[in-house]
């Protein structure tokens, strides 16, 4: 969950980086249109204040501003820092008071039409950059214009509070929008990640269906399709089970009697010409029942969901020393001395498929064994795991070979017998439904191999 919440958060990055530049850009038209707005309104109150103390005397315009006004008119010495400046015209354009030279605002703003009171324009006048705002101002000699400019720092500076200020916080929503989908990633997948843990809580064995109630609404579909799955794969697992089960069994019985007549048959006297092709089909016929029961043997490891419902605890030293007797008589025709070393164990498991594990793990060594060989099977305690183990001093399994006779029908080169290349498959998948480790290794002072089982801890 943790890869997936990652994901979602540097999937969101991006997006939310052009939203903040996009947010830059409107924040930076913000403040720029509503200083402007503010600061030119100040400055048309300032001329519109400033045109009540234009008088006429004698038919000659005056200008003679309150003290008050005259201050604000009179600001800044002209060093650029926020300096004011004004200019009053008579009707005919004559100067009459303030800065001369200050341009009118109307001169530049044709396109406002010739009935604008008031006009607004950015210009350079002594070294400055100053915001001008011009009035016009009916008099008894026509209409004079007023022009009242102020440099530009002010407005500027106070942009750049606006912009950063708005930019700070736009920072700070945006951090706590990333903690905020943090947290709904984090509490809207933990549904999704109690699930995960449940299904790798599951056996591998396992294929029953996952309560749909438990979880939320917004993954009731997946888990009701998954349980489809499982449903599908149960009856796949099923008929397949069912197929071999049945195929195996049903092959037993004939070859089984196919065999006994062979047997008989060849003791006959009078099959004695044909004895040498009897051996033959009789080896042949042996070779098939040890298939069929192999196919069986694979048949019943295969993971269904009943399976784990037949556990029980066994013991493994009476299993291994039964199973040493079992195969006594094996050994001593070909002349490998096999013994047991069996210490108390016990395992929870299925007794018929541990005694297919080490049935199948004595065949393999006691046929690989050559005469004057010696097979030990052991069982006993490793660090409180109970273990198996069959160790032979044959050839051995190189170890690039070591993963690969695990493999269903796979035959190393050279491998003696019949075989159907399915014994250490079937000890594997054994392994597997008991949760037990299967390691092969090489067997004392680096001769031939040693196989064993380690179980988990029982609980």
């Amino acid at each position: 969950m943790t890869t997936v919440r990652r994901r979602l958060l540097l999937l969101l990055l991006p997006a939310l980086a052009i939203l903040m530049l996009l947010g830059g850009v409107v924040d930076y038209w913000i403040a720029v249109a509503t200083t402007q707005d503010a600061y030119d309104k100040a400055l048309a109150s300032l001329a519109l204040a400033s045109a009540a103390y234009l008088h006429a005397d004698d038919g000659k315009l005056e200008f003679g501003p309150a003290s008050r006004i005259s201050s604000l008119l009179q600001g800044g010495g002209g060093d650029g820092e926020e300096a004011t400046l004004y200019a009053v015209t008579a009707p005919d354009g004559a100067f009459i008071a303030g800065s001369p030279g200050l341009p009118s605002a109307f001169a530049a703003a044709a396109a406002a039409g010739p009935r604008s009171k008031v006009a607004f324009r950015d210009a350079a006048f002594q070294g400055l950059s100053l915001r001008i705002a011009s009035l016009r101002v009916p008099t008894a000699s026509g209409v004079a214009t007023v022009t009242v400019a102020e440099t530009r720092e002010r407005r500027v500076r106070t942009q750049r509070v606006m912009l950063f200020g708005k930019l700070l916080v736009d920072f700070a929503e945006l951090d706590i929008t990333l903690l905020l989908i943090w947290i709904g990633v984090y509490y809207g997948l933990r549904p999704l990640g109690r699930l995960r843990d449940e299904v790798e809580a599951h056996s591998p064995r396992e294929l029953h269906r996952f309560d749909e109630s438990a979880v939320p609404g917004e993954l009731r579909p997946l888990v009701v399709a998954f349980n489809r799955v499982l449903e599908l794969l149960h009856d796949a697992a099923m008929v397949q089970h069912r197929f071999v089960a049945d195929a195996a069994h049903q092959m037993r019985t004939p070859v089984a009697g196919l065999l006994a007549q062979i047997e008989l048959l060849i003791q006959d006297p009078r099959a004695a010409p044909v004895a040498a092709e009897l051996g033959t089909l009789q080896r042949g016929i042996q070779h098939l029942a040890h298939s069929a029961n192999q196919l069986l043997a694979l048949a019943r490891a295969e993971p269904v969901a009943t399976w784990h419902e037949g556990l029980q605890p066994v013991a493994l030293k009476p299993l291994v020393e039964s199973l040493v007797e079992r195969h006594l008589e094996r050994a001593d025709r070909a002349g490998i001395d096999i013994g047991a070393e069996a210490q108390d164990a016990q395992v929870s498991g299925d007794v018929w498929l541990l005694e297919d594990l080490l049935v199948n793990l004595i065949d393999n060594a006691l046929k690989y064994t050559p005469a004057g060989g010696h097979v030990t099977v052991r069982s006993g305690m490793d660090d409180s795991h109970p273990f198996v183990e069959v160790e032979d001093d044959g050839p051995g399994i190189p170890e690039a070979e070591r993963q690969r006779v695990r493999e269903r029908f796979y035959r190393r080169p050279g491998s003696p017998g019949m075989g159907c290349g399915l014994g250490l498959a079937i000890v594997d998948q054994i392994a597997r439904a008991h949760q037990a480790d299967f390691t092969i290794v090489a067997g004392a002072s680096g001769r031939g191999a040693r196989m064993r089982v380690r179980f988990p801890r029982r609980t």
